[in-house]
């Protein structure tokens, strides 16, 4: 519970004062998201869910690159199926000059990926996705995001789609490191 506190409290204290930090060379963003929910509701009697962990760091202002992981379940009549993709992934950030929006609080961004996917009974295939997103910073370091992608996955078994994903990132400045020293 002590580390819990601690670890809560840091991330407050760095998000005090760090207006654009959060997206410059060195920082990290750590997250996830939860894309294709489906309560079942309607003709169809199918419950879907997608998780989607995510980490990434900044190799320079407005872009980051990183590694996420896709995993989907949906419960349905007969027998559940599974899905998972693991990607490698970029984003660049659009600046307030490059792309005005009406939220000050916010960014706008483009996300690609590449990777392997696979679903139960399915042969693993290679997997893309790429799409629009944005980022409303509740704090300086804390955002909750939209994305909605095009996933596609080629080879045995191949699917394709667009999925709205929303969820929390959080960014880790690069001072926060140099601090800890």
């Amino acid at each position: 519970m002590k580390k819990f506190l601690f670890s809560t409290l840091l991330v407050f204290a760095c998000s005090i004062g760090v207006a654009t930090a959060q997206l410059q060379k060195g920082s990290t963003l750590v997250g996830g998201g939860i894309a294709d929910l489906n309560l079942g509701l309607g003709d169809d009697d199918v419950f879907t869910i997608t998780l989607t962990p995510r980490v990434g760091y900044f190799i320079q202002d407005n872009v980051a690159v990183g590694g996420k992981v896709g995993l989907t379940y949906t419960a349905q009549p007969g027998e559940d199926a599974y899905a998972y993709n693991v990607n490698a992934f970029g984003r660049y950030y659009f600046g307030e000059k490059e792309f005005n929006t009406l939220l000050k609080q916010g960014r706008w961004f483009l996300e690609a990926g590449a990777g392997i996917g696979g679903a139960k009974g399915a042969d693993v295939g290679f997997n893309v996705n790429f799409g629009p997103g944005y980022a409303y910073f509740l704090t300086d370091n804390i955002a909750v995001e939209g994305l909605l992608l095009y996933n596609g996955i080629f080879g045995d078994g191949s699917s394709n789609g667009l999925s709205l994903n929303v969820g929390f990132q959080i960014y880790f400045p690069s001072s926060m490191y140099k601090s800890l020293k």
